[in-house]
């Protein structure tokens, strides 16, 4: 059988055009924020007094992204990760074998980061508002399990940890209405509030970081 090409591959060439020349402006000690659309969408330009290279890529899943992470990390040289992936991965199964296999990908994506030295903050995909566009094109079930498998894998290896399978959800465990524009991407609302929660927890992780160095000076 043949395989069906990619309907992503040219949007995703295009942004590795735009990451490549975005990045010789960044210059290296500049944040790197890895992922899907999500990430993509994300319009500012600096977090924590960092400048942002933004590397979203509409459509992909986390396996797709895994090999891209060790050719930014190096090109990049950033100070600091932001990783938020596994949104698309729900659309293709609900099977704890599908579960199994992007935890897998994952935890390659974040062995590339240890091993480039590079803290970074993980992000879980935000949860599905109900009955908009997209909504049932993807599943919630899903969502929730590689969320909880993500907060897993990067707790005590992630220096910071958004959980916005949580932090965007009502009191049912699906999106805040008016948290997506079509069931599944951000609204402006929601990446205000994105935002800030990363300029907090920016802020908060190089605080930590003056501090343990005050204390190894004083040593």
């Amino acid at each position: 059988m043949t395989a069906q090409p990619n309907p992503f591959a040219p949007h995703w060439l295009i942004r590795d055009i735009t990451v490549a020349t975005h990045r010789t402006l960044v210059g290296p000690g500049g944040l790197l924020f890895l992922g899907d659309s999500l990430v993509e969408g994300f319009y500012w330009s600096n977090l924590g007094g960092l400048p942002v290279l933004n590397a979203g890529y509409f459509g992909i899943w986390t396996e797709e992204l895994e090999p891209k992470v060790a050719r930014l990390l190096k090109s990049a040289q950033p100070s600091l990760g932001v990783l938020l992936v596994g949104t698309n991965d729900a659309k293709k199964s609900n099977s704890e074998e599908s579960v199994d296999a992007t935890a897998e990908h994952f935890e390659r994506v974040v062995g590339h980061f240890e091993d480039a030295g590079v803290p970074f903050i993980a992000m879980t995909p935000p949860p599905i508002e109900p009955a908009k566009r997209l909504s049932n094109f993807y599943s919630a079930d899903f969502m929730a399990s590689v969320s909880r498998r993500i907060t897993q894998i990067v707790d005590g290896r992630a220096a910071a940890i958004l959980d916005l399978q949580k932090d965007f959800a009502d009191s049912d465990g699906a999106a805040r209405t008016g948290i997506t524009t079509d069931g599944i991407h951000l609204s402006a609302e929601a990446y205000r509030l994105l935002h800030d929660m990363l300029e907090t927890t920016i802020a908060a992780l190089t605080a930590r970081r003056g501090d343990e160095r005050g204390q190894s000076a004083r040593r």
